[in-house]
């Protein structure tokens, strides 16, 4: 886990990021390119925080946009 969390951080770092909160929560929001490997071939949504790190695969074009609320919501999807 600790390898895929180095590389979304990485990865992170290159592309436009939003940072937000929720519950006491600071979560680094950004566009993770497909994966060579991965038989899905579509962009991802990750969010990642010290704790946690989630993956949304489908998710609106106006992410960048959402309220932090709202952002964080769309992290429980699946």
């Amino acid at each position: 886990m600790a390898d895929e969390r180095q590389l979304f951080s990485q990865r992170g770092a290159q592309q436009p990021a939003r940072r937000g909160s929720s519950d006491g929560v600071l979560w680094l929001v950004f566009e993770l390119p497909a994966m060579p490997y991965d038989r899905r071939d579509t962009p991802s949504l990750i969010f990642e925080s010290d704790t946690t790190v989630r993956r949304v695969r489908n998710y609106p074009a106006n992410w960048y946009d959402l309220s932090d609320d709202d952002l964080i919501a769309l992290s429980w999807t699946a």
